[in-house]
């Protein structure tokens, strides 16, 4: 009996040492992690950073064999020059960085790891493939061929009763070209598929594309982002420098308008032409009739503007913003101050350009019937 006692004393004892175990090894080993990322930051030559990156490599994929929920559950907070984002629902996370050559051009290097059966983790490496897949790769794809780049927001969809994650990525192409992509992460048993269509396309309506790819100068700043108040992906809208310049992302840029994706009908739809601010869509597309042509037109029409205070608009990362979830605060401050000046002009310029519609929609109304509806405006 005092045996017994003993051990069900002890089990507490036990438990909280086994605790106490995992917790020390993840946070040995995340401070040698975190020395050989900073190596890896510093390294001055092409051959240098391949050997860093190894070296890197190397220990965190023992890291992430470490069995339990403890890979999960821990925050890797030092390790602030590379991605560890974990989905929503817990059933994976990432590990995920880039590195930039003496030429200016990006590698990315990718992690998975799902929970597995007995507290051993799956563990699932992303090989990017520059050489047999194009810019803009259109098929469905697996880890062993990816494009690379470094995801920063998961938002799940259901359909059915199958999940798939709606995946935000950056890549830094080039010297002069960047890239946004929005993709679709599912599962087929233990094997990850990458590319579902999912997202519609902007001029042909009826056609649903697996991925999005959206590409700019590398000179500008764009925002692709979920905006969980409105429920939507909201991104910058992208225009040639010049129109001779269409084609050439490397002189894209934003024009100051946004475009966005809602979740209906099981599918990502497209919409143009939205302002948001304070967590609430602004603005929406109105359509009439032409008095002298008769064509439908459309016009942007706001839905009970407020300024915004927030910022509305989802953060515009840099590539290093991506990389470590954070931004400086007096930056942050600066670029909030210049969305809110935007968002007025920008609303100041779709009033007048309202008020010049409805003055010459009066006159020709005028011409054809003096008793137009319009007198009582």
């Amino acid at each position: 009996m005092k045996l017994i006692l003993y051990i069900l004393l002890l089990l507490p004892t036990l438990s909280f040492a086994k605790e106490v175990e995992v917790d020390t090894f993840l946070v040995r080993k995340e401070d040698e992690l975190a020395d050989l990322l900073k190596t890896l930051r510093q390294s001055k030559s092409d051959a240098e950073l391949k050997l860093n990156n190894l070296n890197f490599t190397e220990e965190l994929k023992e890291v992430l064999k470490h069995p339990g929920s403890g890979i999960f559950d821990y925050p890797f907070d030092k390790l602030t020059t590379m991605s560890t984002i974990k989905s929503p629902d817990g059933v994976f996370r990432l590990f995920n960085w880039n590195t930039e050559n003496e030429n200016q051009v990006h590698s990315h290097f990718c992690y998975m790891v799902r929970k597995g059966r007995g507290g051993k983790n799956q563990i699932i490496t992303f090989k990017e493939d520059k050489f047999t897949l194009g810019p803009h790769p259109d098929g469905m794809l697996t880890p062993n061929r990816w494009y690379g780049g470094l995801y920063y927001k998961i938002v799940p969809v259901d359909i059915g009763r199958k999940r798939y994650y709606t995946m935000f990525a950056y890549n830094g192409a080039n010297r002069s070209v960047n890239k946004k992509i929005l993709d679709v992460f599912w599962f087929k048993g233990k094997s990850l598929r990458i590319g579902y269509p999912l997202f519609q396309d902007e001029r042909d309506k009826e056609e649903l594309h697996r991925r999005v790819f959206i590409e700019y100068s590398d000179k500008a700043t764009i925002s692709v982002n979920y905006e969980a108040g409105i429920e939507k992906i909201v991104f910058d809208h992208l225009r040639p420098e010049t129109p001779n310049l269409r084609g050439m992302y490397e002189y894209y840029i934003p024009d100051m308008s946004y475009d966005a994706y809602f979740w209906e009908n099981d599918f990502w739809n497209f919409q143009a032409d939205i302002i948001v601010g304070n967590d609430k869509e602004k603005s929406r597309r109105e359509y009439y009739i032409d008095p002298e042509t008769g064509e439908e037109k459309f016009k942007i029409v706001p839905i009970d503007w407020v300024e915004p205070t927030s910022g509305g608009m989802g953060e515009k990362h840099t590539p290093a913003e991506i990389e470590n979830g954070n931004q400086d605060p007096k930056a942050k401050k600066k670029e909030k101050k210049e969305r809110e000046k935007r968002a007025k002009k920008e609303y100041k310029r779709m009033y007048k350009d309202d008020r010049k519609q409805r003055r010459i929609a009066r006159k020709n109304a005028k011409r054809t019937n003096p008793r137009s509806a319009y007198k009582n405006e």
